[in-house]
C-alpha cells in the first residue's frame, strides 16, 4: 500500500493569464504523518516548465520524483517497504480569440509498488474565460491501473471570479471546484464519491495570499490540473491550504505552502496529513 503526495498548487489559471515567454519551477515538498499513520515521512522533489507562444499554445511539462518512508513498528518493515515513484506529467493548451481554451495531457507513473506501477492519466478540458474577469469550465479525466486492471474516472466543473475591492488595496480572486469520482466495479468498489473545495486569493503588488478549504469524500483522486494522482486506496475526506508568494525581482518569485488534510487509510486508521512545499519560479 502506498500513497502518491505531491504539493503542486502553484499553476492553476497560469496558462490563462500569463504573457508569451517561458517559465521554470523548482520545488520541494516534505510530508508529515501524524502517530497513527503507518507512514512515517516523505518528500517530493520536482521541476516544472512551460512555454506560451504568441499563437495561443502552451506547453507544459514536469518530472517529480517521491519518496515516502514507512514505520518499521508494529509490522515488520517487509509489508510496507519504503515507496520511490516518479512521475512525468506533458499538456497541451491552446488558447483561442474568443476567450476560451481547450488543453489535453498525460501523466504517467514509474512506482517501486507494482499494484500501480505503469499507471497513467489522460485528462481533457475546456474553459470559457475573460482576462481578470471571470471564467468557467471543467475537467474530464481517465486514470488506468494495468497492473490490477483498476480504472478510474473523475469529473471536474470548476469557477472563479476576479474581484476589485472598493476598500481594500489588491485584487481577490474567488474559485470553487466540485469533483465526482467514478470507481470502476471490476476491481475497485463500483462507488461514486463527491467533494466540493473553495479557495480565497489576494494580489497585491509583489504579495500573493491563498487560503482554501475542501470537504467530501476523495478516493484515486486527480489534482491540480493532472499534475497530482493520488494513486493509493486510502479515503480523503477534507483539508485546508494556506499559500504565500512573493516576488523577488521582476521575473523571479518564491512561493511556501501549508496543507493538511483527513485521512483515513487502507488499514482503517484515521490519520492527519501536513504538507510543506517550497517553490521557485523564474519567468523568461
Amino acid at each position: 500500500m502506498k500513497t502518491k503526495i505531491l504539493i503542486l498548487t502553484f499553476f492553476l489559471y497560469s496558462a490563462v493569464a500569463a504573457q508569451t515567454g517561458a517559465e521554470i519551477w523548482l520545488y520541494h515538498a516534505p510530508i508529515d504523518y501524524d502517530e497513527n499513520s503507518f507512514r512515517k515521512d516523505g518528500k517530493t522533489t520536482g521541476f516544472y516548465g512551460a512555454y506560451r507562444s504568441a499563437s495561443g499554445y502552451v506547453w507544459e511539462g514536469a518530472v517529480e520524483k517521491t519518496h515516502v518512508s514507512y514505520k518499521k513498528s508494529p509490522v515488520p518493515y517487509w509489508v510496507w517497504p519504503d515507496l520511490d515513484q516518479t512521475d512525468f506529467t506533458l499538456a497541451l493548451t491552446r488558447n483561442r480569440q474568443s476567450s476560451h481554451s481547450s488543453r489535453f495531457g498525460l501523466h504517467a507513473i514509474s512506482s517501486s509498488d507494482n499494484d500501480t506501477d505503469d499507471a497513467f492519466t489522460l485528462f481533457a478540458g475546456f474553459s470559457r474565460y475573460h482576462p481578470y474577469d471571470d471564467y468557467y469550465g471543467g475537467t474530464l479525466y481517465y486514470t488506468h491501473y494495468p497492473n490490477i486492471d483498476l480504472q478510474v474516472w473523475q469529473a471536474v466543473p470548476k469557477v472563479g471570479k476576479y474581484l476589485g475591492n472598493p476598500i481594500l488595496r489588491g485584487t481577490f480572486f474567488i474559485q470553487g471546484k466540485l469533483n465526482l469520482i467514478a470507481i470502476d466495479e471490476k476491481q475497485g468498489d463500483g462507488n461514486t464519491y463527491f467533494s466540493a473545495e473553495g479557495e480565497v486569493s489576494w494580489y497585491y503588488g509583489a504579495v500573493s495570499l491563498s487560503l482554501g478549504a475542501w470537504g467530501g469524500t476523495q478516493l484515486w483522486a486527480v489534482r491540480d490540473d493532472g499534475f497530482i494522482v493520488y494513486n493509493s486506496a486510502d479515503k480523503h475526506t477534507g483539508g485546508v491550504t494556506f499559500q504565500a508568494g512573493y516576488a523577488l525581482t521582476d521575473n523571479t518569485r518564491l512561493n511556501i505552502s501549508i496543507d493538511q488534510e483527513q485521512v483515513t487509510e487502507t488499514t482503517g486508521a484515521d490519520t492527519d496529513m501536513t504538507k510543506y512545499s517550497l517553490s521557485l519560479k523564474h519567468t523568461f
